[in-house]
């Protein structure tokens, strides 16, 4: 009986593996070709070096790419995911003084997540601060590109020979526009890019100009006049506007150092204040507001700073 079994169950498989050979083998092979098309095909679209599609990294992401390009106009030497590994770091330190200082979890979080800005509202202010250097210079860079363009063959050529006197605090970029064009760029793109890198509405005006140019083949050099006559007359208001814009930045900042001089008075006076406002529910929501609204007010302050002409 078992000789039996032992027949039937070999032939079962002998015939099971005539029957799914052909039909594996020809998965294999419809495999085979389904991936040697799609080979081509990449070949075909993207060039012959590009046999495999980039995979997307980690932090290939559009607001650490916007923190990585604003950091490199800011001259900062660093990479947007070391910057927020620091943040990191800083929040994690401050919730651990806090809790130490005031046991109250949720409003230590609140208030380290609150310091942990503080890179980043560094690179911020050094945004700002080059932001408002360039845009200072837009009326000695148009003056001095519109020299070169009278005289050169295209507004490329123009570019390049306008590099070497270029103003300083707007060098960088303006190499790095000649850069883009040199590497392949559209000059569209590349106009663009450098406008939003500047930073303010003349920039905008002047890309837009010259994509006019790109685009019609028309004589620009009126319009690139007229642009710097529109900027000569708007920037005694603005040199106004920004001095009363910093004089109100440096006043919040000392009423942010008078709030904490206060509470560290109140608590040299009375050491019952101490548990007052670290240790009892309305001194914890007390301070954790405080330090909110002082938040707030130092955003207010370097945002206000901006300089849009």
């Amino acid at each position: 009986m078992q000789i039996v079994e032992i027949a039937f169950l070999a032939v079962f498989i002998i015939g099971m593996s005539l029957i799914v050979e052909p039909i594996v083998g020809r998965l294999m092979v419809g495999f085979m070709i389904f991936r040697r098309n799609r080979f081509y095909d990449k070949r075909r679209n993207n060039g012959r070096l590009a046999t495999a599609e980039p995979k997307k990294a980690l932090f290939d992401r559009p607001l650490l790419n916007k923190l990585d390009e604003n950091m490199s106009v800011a001259e900062i030497k660093m990479s947007a995911k070391n910057l927020l590994a620091i943040c990191l770091v800083i929040v994690l330190m401050v919730f651990i003084l806090a809790n130490k200082v005031m046991p109250a979890p949720p409003y230590d979080l609140l208030i380290g997540l609150v310091f942990g800005t503080a890179p980043l509202l560094w690179v911020w202010a050094r945004y700002l601060k080059k932001t408002l250097s360039m845009a200072k210079v837009m009326i000695p860079t148009v003056q001095n590109f519109v020299g070169f363009f009278t005289e050169a063959e295209n507004f490329e050529s123009a570019i390049y020979k306008s590099a070497r006197t270029v103003e300083p605090e707007i060098a960088g970029e303006w190499n790095r526009l000649i850069m883009d064009l040199q590497t392949g760029e559209k000059p569209e793109k590349a106009l663009i890019g450098f406008a939003n890198r500047i930073g303010n509405d003349w920039a905008q005006y002047f890309a837009d100009i010259l994509i006019t140019h790109i685009d019609t083949g028309v004589n620009i050099t009126s319009s690139l006049f007229k642009l710097i006559s529109e900027m000569q007359n708007s920037e005694y208001n603005e040199e106004k506007r920004i001095t009363l814009l910093t004089q109100y930045k440096w006043g919040t900042f000392i009423m942010i150092a008078l709030s904490a001089i206060v509470i560290y008075f109140n608590i040299r006076m009375d050491s019952k204040n101490y548990d007052y406002y670290f240790h009892t529910a309305s001194g914890v929501h007390i301070v954790t507001l405080a330090v909110i609204v002082l938040f707030i007010s130092f955003i207010g302050a370097l945002h206000m700073g901006r300089k849009r002409l």
